[in-house]
């Protein structure tokens, strides 16, 4: 029996392609639903909707989707929409709709709101962005946290992913508004450290929706050196075990180096992951900004193709139907605008809203017209 059946628990599964088109089908008949909602108009909510499935499209590279996955919460297909169904899942596409095609109501389309909870972190990462604010003392109290996100939630938030440095490490606060805000999609990225049974199944009770676990190699002693901590692949093998257990949805997060990617690492990461039984594969291009400002990191036009072919044998190629689905929001930014700044904003640790977090000006009303990773 290999790893990914002993990892794989009762409470989720790989979806079949018949069970795929039938979840998916009902998917976008509640879409059309919201779309009735938002327009009074059964024509117009389906020209909403199909104008969503080209976008979709333009997302994926001009491909379909094929794969998704059950948890015992509901169906996903990947780490930035809701599970169906649910209110999150309703909020979110009745916000999508909105920004696809307008209904004259000048209602903003926030959609999803990364929140760094803490600069503090047991890790020093080679590619951190907040490299220059590391376990520096936290300002906002939980209480401000909580008011700032409940005026993006009232705006029509619908998702909200808890980032820091670690959020485990401002565990109490993290907990808490997990369960304050526990009607939303939530999500944490974190390293794991730390991650044990107990604060898995606090978490999954207070509401929180999934994991998104950083994993850069799939050899430990690379990983703990890109980590700097001779215990980070431990923590978040333990930690993404313990994920799976309590019914997460888990996705990895990593950030390719050229030389990984050109010397075939992202194949053996992906047998990495299968094993492992997660669900998902998320990847982030290396960025000039934080730890790494005015290094020569980022990837060249032949590293990107090779990543893109990574992507369609692993969501396309049917031998590959059970392994992890991959995205990759660097080759959608080929087809459709960056929504940082405008469907979604990162709320910092000192209380400014900006962009994303590689992108660092700040948030105006006046500015949040267009996108600001595209500007």
């Amino acid at each position: 029996m290999s790893s990914r059946a002993i990892n794989m628990h009762e409470n989720q599964r790989s979806l079949g392609t018949a069970e795929f088109r039938w979840v998916q089908f009902r998917m976008l008949f509640r879409i059309w639903q919201q779309g009735l909602d938002l327009y009074r108009d059964p024509i117009k909510s389906y020209r909403a909707l199909k104008r969503l499935l080209q976008h979709g499209r333009k997302v994926n590279n001009g491909s379909a989707l094929k794969k998704g996955f059950w948890v015992a919460d509901g169906y996903g297909w990947d780490m930035f929409h809701p599970l169906f169904p649910g209110k999150a899942f309703d909020s979110f596409f009745y916000q999508h709709l909105e920004e696809i095609m307008p209904s004259g109501s000048g209602r903003p389309v926030l959609r999803r709101l990364l929140v760094a909870i803490t600069k503090k972190c047991p890790l020093q990462c080679a590619h951190c962005s907040e490299w220059d604010s590391l376990n520096q003392k936290d300002v906002l109290s939980l209480a401000e946290l909580r008011h700032k996100i409940a005026e993006m939630v009232h705006l029509g938030v619908s998702q909200i992913v808890y980032s820091g440095g670690e959020p485990l490490n401002r565990f109490a606060d993290l907990l808490a508004l997990v369960e304050h805000f526990r009607d939303r999609s939530q999500w944490i990225y974190t390293s794991a450290y730390g991650l044990d049974r107990e604060k898995a199944q606090l978490l999954r009770d207070a509401g929180l929706e999934g994991v998104a676990v950083s994993l850069d190699h799939h050899i430990p002693e690379e990983h703990n050196s890109f980590r700097n901590n001779a215990k980070a692949w431990k923590e978040a093998i333990s930690g993404i075990q313990n994920c799976l257990a309590e019914g997460f949805p888990v996705a990895l997060n990593i950030c390719p180096q050229r030389d990984y990617i050109r010397s075939g690492g992202m194949d053996k990461f992906m047998e990495l992951a299968n094993e492992l039984g997660v669900h998902m594969v998320n990847i982030l291009e290396p960025r000039a900004v934080g730890h790494w400002d005015g290094e020569d990191v980022e990837l060249g036009q032949t590293e990107k193709a090779m990543l893109e072919s990574v992507w369609k044998k692993y969501n396309d190629q049917d031998p590959y139907r059970s392994y992890p689905i991959i995205t990759y929001p660097g080759m959608a930014r080929k087809k459709t605008p960056c929504g940082g700044g405008l469907s979604y904003l990162l709320l910092d640790y000192d209380g400014t809203l900006r962009p994303c977090p590689f992108c660092k000006t700040p948030i105006t009303e006046v500015q949040r017209e267009r996108s600001l990773c595209e500007a």
